[in-house]
């Protein structure tokens, strides 16, 4: 999983792009002067106009612009407990995640990417955040590659065993565990 989003430059790093700091009551429309539609459905209900433009999103940049030749597309992209969640732009997906769930019903994060030209607007913090939003009762796992971790730490995954090898390269398990009562009383 990646989103090449660890943009590379000669100088300091600074916050990382996909930071987007909302904890004051922002939220992603503030940043980007309009809050991105998130959609979220099964592979077999998504129109063949959409699903192509997932698939083209994820082969272009995870294989492609990765440079790691795998079979990308897979038999859990149809599996009825994996949920696909994107923002696209028109009939072009944009930013794109996918959550399978694994044997013991605990959802796994284990494709997140951006196009290019849109990583530094937080489109895939958007997606986790919309997932967490809608599952954070639940724990949540995660597959996530090195320039990944920091967007699943922002939103309450911790790392959870050694980095493992997958066809796409290095990835780390990450759990976000389920939301204790006691945290939505504290941000109040």
């Amino acid at each position: 999983m990646t989103t090449g989003e660890n943009l590379r430059s000669s100088g300091p790093h600074g916050p990382r792009p996909w930071h987007v700091d909302v904890t004051e009551g922002g939220s992603f429309g503030d940043v980007l002067g309009v809050t991105p539609q998130i959609c979220h459905d099964r592979w077999d209900r998504i129109s063949p106009r959409s699903t192509h433009a997932l698939a083209r999103l994820r082969i272009d940049v995870l294989v492609v612009e990765a440079g790691s030749p795998h079979a990308e597309l897979d038999a859990d992209d149809l599996a009825a407990g994996t949920e696909h969640v994107w923002i696209a732009d028109r009939d072009v997906a944009v930013a794109y995640l996918r959550a399978v769930q694994l044997e013991d019903g605990t959802r796994c994060v284990d494709r997140l990417c951006a196009r290019r030209d849109v990583r530094a607007l937080g489109l895939t913090g958007a997606l986790v955040d919309d997932l967490v939003g809608r599952h954070g009762g639940d724990a949540i796992r995660a597959l996530a590659a090195a320039e990944c971790v920091p967007i699943f730490v922002q939103h309450g995954f911790e790392v959870c065993g050694p980095p493992t090898t997958l066809p796409a390269g290095p990835h780390t398990p990450m759990t976000r565990y389920s939301e204790a009562p006691w945290r939505e009383a504290y941000r109040r």
